[in-house]
């Protein structure tokens, strides 16, 4: 196909009112929509805050990243699989076998008796969660006219706010009083919420098989992608030659297992589509590395209990969403290629002052701050090069462009969490220095996000293998 651009009488399955997102026509969409971000929001947010309790009382400290890592590694596989079903029957069925999956991992998970059980329940819900947000974004192109993209994805950033005001603290409370499964019980609350909302459109979603082909050859390179960044992840358990080789060719199959999963010119960040992609990547991982060692500095060197740990990251939630919310109200005033520089370099400021400060033992309110300025650029970024991603994506592609954003994202934010585990066990897992290298190491790539940022204006994108 020689155009990306896509044609929003083609994309949108709704006929468009001229009204906004949550007119008489999008209302009940838009709900339920965000419904389930919110659901992802605060399983992410509950999770991250409350995870050094739980390593702690299952005795697993050495599996906390894995924990992570395992969730993401799963969702590289659906993603693939949501995008290639999407294409082929609609956003409906990855979204109604996302809800089931994501629901039995949350019943595990509140039941799990040790951290290898956890481990393997976060792998169920990294599935259901692949498979949900990649057919979000399907469901975008489908029913939302083009105009109205960057306002239903900064309503997704949106729709973070409560869970971060609230999930953090919520989450830290419920561990401190009737314990750490009860969350993943609320969770499920939450997910039965967001199921019940999303029945009133499903039924609209229904599309009779189209003839694209299984993406074989993707569906392949995504469980080789899982296993690279799995094996990546356990190279920290063993830092010594063997590990270290293990570790470097995890990395290297890695970024091959990446070209069929992603537009020709991704790795390189080419002018278009690919650099859309790389951009949104390279921020998630460097928030995402830095993110999951937040709460454990602020329990082991600080003593804070895991609500007040979360303070950090409720803040950092609402940074998210202002930068998304000036995006979706006033895009067309900020240059795209302006707008994304100055995200990155945001982020790569805030995450160096953050390990200046930890390493000198600056205060606890010092650290709380810094943080938030990571979550205020990359909401800034987010919703601009998401829209503009999506608007290149011709209809028979919609999958494929939603799968890729989402692969960039996972694979990145699983990647630099693996970096990280092995960047603080080779410093010692010493309080307060190696948390102070991990959040250095982790402004690498929103620096090399910031040189590339100039490539996200304008340009076409070849067209992507598409396996």
């Amino acid at each position: 196909m020689a155009s990306r651009t896509m044609h929003p009488d083609a994309a949108s399955t709704v006929p468009d009112d001229g009204g906004g997102i949550m007119s008489a026509t999008l209302r009940a969409t838009t709900v339920g929509v965000l419904a389930l971000v919110s659901l992802h929001a605060f399983e992410a947010l509950a999770l991250t805050t409350v995870m050094p309790t739980i390593a702690r009382d299952l005795d697993g400290a050495s599996l906390y990243a894995m924990a992570f890592t395992a969730t993401l590694a799963s969702g590289l596989v659906s993603i693939v699989w949501s995008g290639n079903l999407a294409d082929r029957r609609g956003p409906r069925p990855p979204l109604l076998l996302g809800l089931a999956l994501f629901a039995a991992g949350l019943v595990v998970a509140g039941l799990a008796p040790s951290m290898g059980v956890l481990v393997a329940a976060r792998v169920v819900q990294g599935l259901g969660a692949g498979m949900t947000s990649t057919a979000l974004y399907v469901l975008v192109t489908r029913v939302y006219p083009q105009r109205l993209h960057t306002a239903i994805l900064a309503g997704f950033s949106a729709a973070w706010v409560v869970p971060s005001i609230a999930g953090p603290f919520v989450a830290g409370l419920i561990t401190q009083t009737i314990g750490w499964r009860w969350v993943f019980g609320l969770a499920l609350v939450v997910l039965v919420v967001a199921a019940v909302l999303l029945g009133r459109i499903l039924a609209g979603l229904r599309q009779e098989v189209v003839e694209v082909p299984w993406r074989t050859r993707s569906i392949a390179a995504s469980v080789a992608l899982a296993v690279a960044v799995l094996a990546l992840n356990g190279a920290a358990d063993r830092l010594d030659p063997l590990g270290i080789t293990v570790g470097v060719l995890a990395l290297v199959v890695v970024a091959l297992t990446l070209l069929p999963l992603t537009p020709r010119g991704t790795l390189r960040a080419a002018r278009g589509l690919p650099s859309d992609i790389a951009l949104r990547a390279l921020a998630f991982a460097a928030f995402s590395g830095a993110e999951v060692y937040l709460p454990r500095l602020l329990t082991e060197r600080d003593g804070l209990s895991p609500s007040l740990a979360g303070v950090a990251l409720t803040i950092t939630g609402v940074t998210w969403f202002v930068g998304s919310w000036v995006q979706g109200r006033w895009d067309r005033r900020f240059e795209i290629g302006r707008t994304a520089a100055v995200s990155l370099a945001a982020i790569t400021l805030s995450l160096l002052g953050l390990a200046v400060s930890v390493a000198l033992g600056a205060p606890t309110w010092v650290v709380i701050a810094l943080f938030p300025a990571v979550g205020l650029g990359i909401g800034t970024l987010y919703p601009r090069v998401t829209a503009q991603a999506l608007a290149r994506s011709a209809p028979g592609e919609q999958g494929f462009v939603s799968s890729a954003l989402q692969i960039g994202d996972s694979s990145g934010a699983a990647t630099a969490i693996a970096v990280s585990a092995i960047v603080f066990a080779g410093a010692g897992s010493a309080v307060p220095g190696a948390y102070a290298v991990v959040f250095a190491v982790m402004a690498v790539p929103a620096l090399i996000g910031w040189a590339l940022a100039h490539r996200v204006r304008g340009g076409t994108a070849p067209s992507p293998d598409l396996g």
